[in-house]
């Protein structure tokens, strides 16, 4: 499954082994014989049709999400195509149980919607855990303090963008992350080095200023900053918080005393108030814009 972001050759892959490929042994395929780790990393392939350089999807995860929307990318315009190539990564995934799906193939939890709410009402029917109140909900681990099966985010970077300013505005991922630049000082291409523009006044001069014209390099650099350190500021409070919650529910869990008549339903209520939090709070702190996108 890992192997969907790293390499070109899934497609390939795919063709021979079929669905039975998403749960073989990762190793299996880094033997010189499937795979040569310097030329079969992420490369043209992923992104672009290599005859025609035009922008495809190759992600077969990605392909399967949009179809279940109702969407195909082949229909998509060319500035929708600049975001939709980045999220054949850059996204909130699991690895499918078995029983909904080919078992470990990725599955990108779209159907309801892709904001966290969203998100979170997708797990509640798509795995197999048996606790009380969590029936048939998907859980990536167990956490051991509190015993409430949990959910981890990934890197929801194309699904944060698609809900803030900037996507909202019709601005991609290649916008920001690959600006313009020239070839020879002529031929105008995207700028291959995938990075964070704010890293040079330069970069923040081919991205940001683009469309922000009249701000310096220091003021938006500024603005973005600002921004990251007020995300960051209520993550390290609301990760205190979650800690507190899974000690007070393994409290609850120990305790063997006098119990109200509601004890289970507050407990059920309890727990799912800690798993939600603490998806939310991963759902922000997974994503590597520090709240910014």
């Amino acid at each position: 499954t890992c192997w969907n972001c790293k390499t070109a050759k899934i497609p390939s892959w795919v063709k021979e082994y079929g669905d039975a490929f998403w749960a073989m042994n990762f190793n299996e395929f880094r033997t010189k014989d499937k795979i040569d780790m310097k030329d079969n990393t992420i490369g043209c392939a992923n992104c672009h049709n290599p005859e025609t350089m035009e922008l495809v999807i190759t992600s077969i995860p990605l392909d399967d999400a949009l179809k279940r929307q109702g969407k195909d990318w082949r229909k998509a315009s060319r500035n929708e195509m600049r975001a939709l190539v980045c999220a054949q990564c850059h996204v909130e995934y699991y690895f499918a149980d078995k029983k909904y799906a080919a078992d470990k193939k990725p599955v990108f939890p779209w159907d309801k919607g892709m904001n966290p709410d969203q998100m979170y009402e997708y797990y509640k029917d798509k795995g197999s855990v048996a606790d009380k109140g969590f029936e048939g909900n998907f859980a990536d681990w167990v956490h051991p303090v509190s015993k409430v099966p949990m959910l981890k985010t990934q890197h929801p970077e194309y699904e944060m963008w698609s809900d803030g300013v900037h996507g909202a505005a019709g601005v991609t991922c290649a916008d920001c992350h690959m600006p313009y630049t020239r070839m020879d000082g002529k031929k105008k291409i995207s700028n291959h080095q995938w990075t964070s523009p704010l890293k040079s006044p330069e970069g923040i001069d081919r991205a940001c200023r683009q469309c922000h014209t009249d701000k310096t390099a220091d003021y938006l650099k500024g603005r973005v900053e600002a921004t990251q350190k007020r995300a960051y500021d209520q993550l390290m409070v609301t990760q205190d918080m979650s800690v507190k919650a899974h000690e007070a529910v393994r409290l609850a869990n120990a305790w063997t005393g006098e119990k109200s008549p509601e004890f289970e339903a507050l407990m059920i209520k309890a727990k799912d108030g800690v798993r939600k939090g603490q998806f939310f709070w991963d759902y922000v702190s997974a994503e590597n814009s520090v709240g910014f996108h």
